[in-house]
């Protein structure tokens, strides 16, 4: 099974990056580094973007229905005019009508349509697929032998992240497909695909053999691989009760062009988050260093200071890093703002252990034999809430006490690192 590459640490890297440089004076680096962060951070929250292209009838709506899961998309001989068609992930099914120009439009269930109505420049339709919480299907309108058509698909496709041109396999690759597809960038030709359709039809079943001979030969660098795909029989293979009929579904090519189509997306995943790792390490997290070093440590009260200097163990602990730099975003409040009162100060002190309890849950970014930290993060969270209650200063030193233990916590838990050099006895 084909996992996509986790982003979470990443992200937050970026995001942490872009809050630190966020106040700085005006500068033309630090502005083209920013653009840059928001950029890679925007690009690993996102959706990869299959976009499906071909002829008028080469069954590409149909393909995206398969891979989406759900017949949504019209197929065939049909009266109803779309444009781009985007299905993506949602908590509730719902279709947006959007235009390049004015505010979008939102209708709660699958509206097409009445989208279609409208008349908008795209349609988003939201389902509540996990699939899709990875990838998201761009159908674009069909190409044919008007240059207007072909140029809409050309200007459509800035917009996807990977490719799949949908061929007739009764007339496959002609010449007016190879001529349109030459136009395309060659990095996203590098991570396209070739299907081809209608492979359940005897008269291209029997040539299949010979048409895939010679597109193998002949696809050079224009795609990544040929697959042939029978959709309505991959269909009906999923349909099947009580489960699915699988050797149906992968004699049919269904099972190969699903596992095709996620390991070009989980290819352009590992793509971005090597751009976006790199640039981490030689530009956003230096420059970081630099901040650190060239500005003051921020001053907390004298009843915080000293715990907070105990919590400091030097230690390459991204998880410490940002839990140490979000308590004394909290410590600085605290200084700056002499009339905080107590309860604001433990809500936020509340807010941001909850969020770390959630982090912490998904693993991965403390040692192993640590899982017991996770449940510690979730009891200090309902102590919190509850100081909210009380009065005093007693409340307040408690929870300082509490983000204390907290710290101790997450060092104790050490960077993969130090655990590895304590392994080893160096």
């Amino acid at each position: 099974m084909i996992e996509f590459p986790g982003t979470e640490q990443e992200v937050r890297q970026l995001e942490r990056f872009l809050t630190a440089t966020e106040k700085l004076p005006s500068d033309e680096s630090v502005d083209d580094m920013r653009a840059r962060a928001l950029s890679h951070a925007e690009r690993l929250s996102n959706a990869i973007n299959i976009g499906f292209v071909g002829e008028f009838g080469a069954g590409k709506s149909s393909l995206a229905n398969m891979l989406a899961g759900a017949d949504i998309l019209p197929t065939g001989p049909q009266h109803l005019i779309l444009p781009l068609v985007i299905v993506a992930y949602a908590d509730e099914p719902e279709t947006t009508v959007g235009w390049w120009d004015k505010e979008p439009k939102v209708y709660s269930g699958i509206a097409l349509e009445k989208a279609a109505a409208d008349k908008p420049d795209f349609i988003s339709v939201g389902l509540n697929t996990p699939a899709l919480k990875e990838i998201s299907l761009f159908d674009l309108p069909g190409t044919g032998s008007l240059d207007d058509a072909s140029k809409t698909t050309l200007d459509l496709l800035q917009y996807v992240d990977c490719a799949i041109w949908c061929t007739n396999g009764t007339s496959a690759w002609r010449e007016s497909e190879r001529h349109l597809w030459s136009k395309v960038p060659p990095e996203l030709r590098a991570n396209s695909l070739l299907a081809i359709t209608h492979t359940d039809l005897p008269p291209v079943h029997d040539a299949l053999d010979r048409v895939l001979a010679r597109l193998n030969k002949e696809k050079g660098d224009m795609f990544r691989a040929v697959v042939p795909i029978g959709t309505p029989v991959a269909v009906k293979a999923m349909a099947q009760e009580p489960e699915p009929d699988f050797a149906l579904w992968q004699s049919c090519g269904g099972q190969n062009l699903a596992e095709q189509v996620l390991q070009i997306a989980s290819d352009r995943r590992l793509g971005d988050l090597k751009a976006a790792r790199d640039a981490l390490e030689r530009e956003f997290l230096p420059f970081l260093d630099s901040l650190t070093l060239d500005q003051p440590a921020p001053v907390a009260s004298p009843s915080v200071q000293a715990p907070l200097e105990a919590a400091l163990p030097p230690l390459e602990n991204p998880i410490l890093e940002d839990w140490l730099a979000a308590i004394a975003s909290i410590y600085e409040d605290l200084r700056e703002s002499s009339d905080m009162e107590p309860s604001s100060f433990l809500s936020s002190c509340q807010e941001i252990v909850e969020d770390f309890a959630e982090r912490l849950e998904q693993g991965g970014e403390i040692d192993p034999s640590a899982d017991w930290i996770p449940a510690e993060f979730e009891k200090a969270t309902d102590l919190l809430l509850l100081l909210q209650f009380e009065t005093g200063a007693g409340p307040l030193r408690d929870a300082v006490s509490i983000l204390t233990q907290l710290s101790d916590c997450l060092a104790w838990a050490g960077s993969r690192a130090e655990s590895a050099h304590t392994k080893t006895g160096t």
